[in-house]
């Protein structure tokens, strides 16, 4: 027979659990939970709590099974199936979530786990139109909070209320200045708005916030690339692929990157492992097809085009052009950096010789490029910047804040 606790006896054991949960011990927690339910199968309380628990220490499929339990037994219990639509929702089961957070707003319009998540969930899938009423709903109730603020900003911006969602993400930083959400929808708002100096700064707040945040690293190369800061973009796009190798979206704006670089080799490698990663990704093939006809390769561009992008309809010998052609553009780039180096230390040599000779030299060094040999004939670079579409704008999901003060 089950060794039952008195009713005080558990209350003190839910509060001693609490207060461990509160400082971050979850292990400490869940020992007391599980122990709860152990002497006492029908104790949903625990069950509740331990499942919001493991939820929060990110142990997600545990975490449905105790809370399905505690909404089957207890219907009306709406915080386990507020809790249980947030598992889904953090587990990416987005249709799951939606019903479920629906189902408690059906009964409970107010519930605010419900409101947030529904909301999140409707702005990751750019249907702002229906998450704007859960948003605004949300904001009226917690006007104070970056989090709801936060969330209406991503749901009224896209729906042409710029300044106001700019203002509101500005007044949830005010309230937290680390609010990563906010400092992202603040970067992607000013970059949109084409004031990059200042999505920039925001951006790279939140970078230093989370760091391996591909979404953010991102967003942060596609600024950098807007305004023609080539290596800062390549640096923040290989960060982005680093923290999410499966996403060929981060190796297609690698590829656009390199290529507006001038860094041909590698605008076609990026392409290519993009392709690699997924062979019907159009944007991937678009890259790859860019890459080839500025290094050059009109037939194989055509020809890589011309597959709509699939890249099975590519033809072997494409792939075997490729093969060659990669290694002689990495080839010819030493070269030319080779070339420059020795050009600037002559530069430098005649310079000296100037000043040794009372500064008079034969021509105004200072004036002089050194940046390619083609300019010193007083003929055009060989390689310019190669403009063209960028299509690889961001198509990553959003990482969801975990129960911001709701």
């Amino acid at each position: 027979m089950a060794s039952f606790l008195s009713p005080p006896e558990a209350s003190d054991a839910l509060l001693a659990a609490a207060t461990r949960e509160a400082a971050g011990d979850f292990a400490g927690a869940l020992d007391i939970y599980r122990t709860l339910i152990a002497r006492d199968p029908e104790d949903l309380e625990a069950r509740y709590r331990a499942g919001t628990a493991l939820m929060r220490k990110g142990d997600l499929e545990e975490a449905v099974t105790l809370l399905r339990q505690v909404a089957f037994s207890q219907p009306e219990h709406r915080a386990a199936r507020a809790n249980l639509g947030n598992a889904f929702l953090l587990m990416g089961r987005d249709e799951q979530a939606s019903e479920t957070f629906q189902q408690v707003l059906e009964e409970d319009p107010d519930n605010r786990n419900a409101l947030f998540g529904l909301a999140t969930i409707l702005n990751r899938l750019t249907r702002h139109a229906e998450a704007a009423p859960h948003a605004r709903r949300l904001l009226k109730a917690m006007p104070e909070s970056a989090a709801a603020l936060t969330l209406d900003a991503d749901a009224q911006g896209p729906l042409g209320n710029v300044a106001g969602a700019i203002a509101q993400y500005r007044h949830a930083l005010r309230l937290d200045a680390g609010y990563v959400p906010a400092l992202k929808g603040l970067a992607d708002i000013l970059y949109r708005q084409g004031r990059l100096d200042e999505a920039r700064e925001a951006v790279e707040r939140a970078a230093a916030r989370a760091p391996a945040d591909a979404s953010i690293l991102a967003l942060a190369g596609t600024i950098h690339l807007a305004a023609e800061h080539w290596a800062e973009a390549i640096e923040a796009f290989a960060a982005a692929q680093e923290s999410e190798p499966g996403n060929a979206v981060h190796s297609i704006q690698l590829s656009h990157a390199c290529r507006k670089s001038g860094d041909l080799a590698g605008a076609l490698s990026h392409a290519r492992a993009a392709w690699e990663l997924d062979g019907e990704n159009r944007a991937a093939g678009n890259a790859l097809g860019t890459a080839l006809a500025a290094a050059g390769a009109g037939l194989q561009a055509r020809s890589v085009l011309m597959a709509a992008g699939s890249r099975d309809k590519v033809a072997a010998s494409v792939w075997r052009d490729l093969d060659m052609l990669v290694p002689q553009l990495e080839q010819q780039a030493m070269q030319r950096a080779q070339d420059a180096a020795e050009r600037t230390e002559r530069l430098l040599t005649e310079r000296q010789q100037a000043a040794a000779n009372g500064g008079l030299a034969a021509r105004d060094i200072s004036a002089e490029p050194a940046g390619n040999a083609d300019l010193d004939a007083g003929q055009e670079p060989r390689e310019a910047a190669h403009d063209g579409p960028d299509d690889g704008r961001r198509e990553e999901a959003e990482n969801l804040p975990l129960f911001p003060g709701i």
